[in-house]
């Protein structure tokens, strides 16, 4: 006899700080894991923003101090961007963007990859590394966010 599929997904609103800030939410997805009542199965968390993301990745002071330095060398923030240029740019234009560029925002973004991160559930729990946490990376300045995790398995 075959197993039935279950798809649970839950929302969790937050507002960031910005400014390349990291949120461990770890805690909030292993809450909507055991919610789910997936024992076996998968659990996709991701970001519907294009200037922050979720990564799994250790939550140390010392690695964070060093990830935002090198992100901050790779992309900085005082540079042209024609994301930024609004003499150039007509596409999805938000008022906000306009008081403050974010073109190095979403430049990182892309460099860190997707938008979200899937972490495998057995019997219940999400299936990190010792150190592994689920982290949310805000990229740009403080906003009000949203990240999702659907479980899905049996």
């Amino acid at each position: 006899m075959a197993t039935a599929m279950k798809v649970f997904q839950h929302e969790t609103q937050l507002r960031t700080a910005g400014g390349l800030t990291v949120t461990d939410i770890t805690e909030d997805v292993q809450s909507a894991v055991r919610e789910s009542g997936v024992a076996d199965g998968i659990a996709c968390i991701y970001s519907p923003h294009t200037t922050c993301c979720v990564r799994v990745n250790e939550m140390e002071q010392g690695f964070l101090d060093d990830f935002t330095s090198l992100l901050r060398q790779l992309v900085p923030h005082d540079t042209y961007y024609a994301h930024d240029d609004w003499d150039r740019r007509t596409e999805n234009i938000c008022p906000e963007d306009m008081d403050q560029g974010n073109g190095h925002s979403h430049c990182m973004a892309m460099l860190l990859g997707t938008a979200g991160e899937s972490v495998p559930v057995r019997e219940g729990e999400l299936q990190l590394g010792t150190w592994q946490r689920v982290l949310f990376i805000e990229l740009d300045r403080e906003r009000d966010r949203r990240w999702l995790v659907q479980v899905v398995g049996s």
